[in-house]
């Protein structure tokens, strides 16, 4: 790892250098006070885990295609990354405290946007982006109206336009209940023997989907493997709409993860849905969205809106990863509807305020 010194008179002297040789990027490591001022310990990349030699690899340097160390590997990944986000908080909370003299209307924007549960680095970005403007009130229109149009939406249309869709997601996301939805949509235009069912899994559980499928009167079929998979499509090449549902992802396992291999290399037209449930955290709706980046992503569907308490980590994973919003399956009505980009920060915004008011309520008894 590269680590660099500077030098400033004070703290802000100190960071403008970090920031002038090593860029936006930087990561701040350590920082002391010295008889010429502040000095800052910075460098612009972690060190690269996956060369560490361990003397198992080392005995071995093929070991690296196995099972198990690609497992290690994901796991030091997720390390890295815990390390890199601790690191990039401590250099936003000294790049805010910069900023906040420097750009009141940009520290503004970006608290408002930390309120609304946004992570860091997107709120940074959206913040730099209106620091030129004059006025709070017009600088947050102009980052909500960004927003907005980078939460782009799937129509009812462009959805049923897919015809094969798999849903993919982590444990406890709501895949299955929204696939359960999505068949149930599909019967608003089309009728039942033009629908198929195909299960990744177990053929012998008999689940709440199967059932709903049985009382549909859905064809169903099974597929444990990449060849099933294929066998089961080729068979239903009548279907109109072809519903898949999988077993949960296991990022840990890396390419090793069977949702990965059962889905890769299938025929043209295969469209993957990622189910985000909004009572997850960013790191891990970032970690599934990251490890479904080799599927043909075709977009996310919204799950679990109503029990959270905050719509920021979905918001953020949604806007980073440049997918549309394919829908919000609703629990109540066990049924997927459609979603904005203004509908979401509304809700965004309402969930922020009901926050707020639940810190100050707590405040207020403390007191």
């Amino acid at each position: 790892m590269n680590v660099q010194r500077f030098t400033g008179r004070d703290n802000r002297a100190a960071l403008d250098q970090v920031r002038q040789h090593l860029g936006p990027d930087a990561l701040v490591l350590s920082s002391q006070r010295t008889s010429d001022g502040i000095e800052i310990c910075a460098t612009t990349q972690l060190p690269d885990m996956t060369r560490v030699t361990a003397p198992s690899i080392a005995a071995n340097t093929n070991a690296l295609a196995t099972g198990d160390n690609e497992i290690q590997l994901a796991q030091l990944k997720r390390e890295l990354a815990s390390l890199r986000e601790t690191l990039q908080q401590a250099l936003g909370e000294r790049r805010w405290q910069d900023t906040a003299t420097s750009r009141p209307v940009a520290a503004a924007v970006a608290q408002r946007l930390a309120t609304l549960g946004l992570g860091r680095v997107l709120a940074g970005e959206l913040a730099d982006r209106v620091a030129h403007v004059e006025g709070l009130n017009a600088a947050w229109q102009q980052v909500t109206q960004h927003l907005m149009t980078a939460l782009n939406s799937l129509s009812s249309e462009e959805l049923g336009g897919f015809r094969i869709k798999a849903i993919i997601g982590g444990s406890g996301s709501g895949k299955t209940q929204t696939a359960g939805a999505l068949m149930q949509a599909s019967m608003s235009h089309l009728s039942p023997e033009q629908i198929a069912l195909v299960h990744c899994g177990d053929p012998s559980q008999d689940t709440a989907l199967s059932q709903l499928a049985t009382r549909l009167n859905i064809k169903q079929y099974s597929a444990r493997s990449n060849d099933e998979l294929a066998e089961a499509l080729s068979g239903c090449r009548w279907a109109r709409e072809i519903i898949i549902d999988t077993p949960a992802l296991s990022p840990a396992l890396g390419s090793q993860d069977p949702v990965l291999t059962l889905l890769a290399r299938q025929r043209g037209g295969l469209a993957a849905f990622v189910a985000l449930p909004a009572t997850a955290s960013s790191d891990h709706l970032r970690e599934v969205l990251d490890h479904s980046r080799h599927l043909p992503l075709a977009g996310v569907i919204t799950t679990k809106v109503d029990e959270a308490t905050s719509l920021g980590a979905v918001i953020d994973a949604v806007v980073t990863s440049e997918l549309a919003l394919a829908g919000r399956y609703d629990v109540r009505t066990n049924s997927l509807l459609p979603v904005s980009g203004d509908e979401m920060l509304t809700n965004a915004k309402r969930l922020a305020k009901r926050g707020l008011q639940r810190q100050a309520a707590q405040l207020k008894v403390a007191v």
